[in-house]
């Protein structure tokens, strides 16, 4: 079976795997061992830079929550309180006005 195959294409074979290797490393397909093993630690460290960076998003977005929720408490008294000082100034001008403001202000 051997003999029927031409001595080209026995000599064929092995430069086309050395032009294939070739090929192979200067596409960056094929790599040493020590390029690789420095692009697996360019990608750890840049990794660890993304988990800080996330750690660090968090714990902004964390302080953002709380301040948010200290200012709808204090706007929700402040609420309260603006509610209560018109009440006041009503009751004044009503009795200011012996009553009639309120009516005035319910007709209108």
């Amino acid at each position: 079976m051997i003999d029927g195959i031409p001595a080209v294409v026995g000599l064929a074979s092995p430069v086309a795997a050395t032009l294939a290797v070739f090929y192979l490393v200067f596409t960056h397909r094929l790599v040493t061992r020590a390029a690789h093993t420095e692009m697996v630690r360019e990608l750890r460290d840049h990794n660890a830079e993304v988990v800080k960076q996330r750690d660090l998003w968090q714990s902004a977005a964390n302080l953002a929550n709380q301040t948010n929720s200290e200012l709808a408490k204090t706007n929700g008294d402040l609420i309260e309180t603006a509610k209560f000082s018109a009440h006041v100034m009503t009751a004044i001008q009503d009795n200011a006005a012996g009553g009639v403001a309120r009516v005035v202000r319910e007709a209108t």
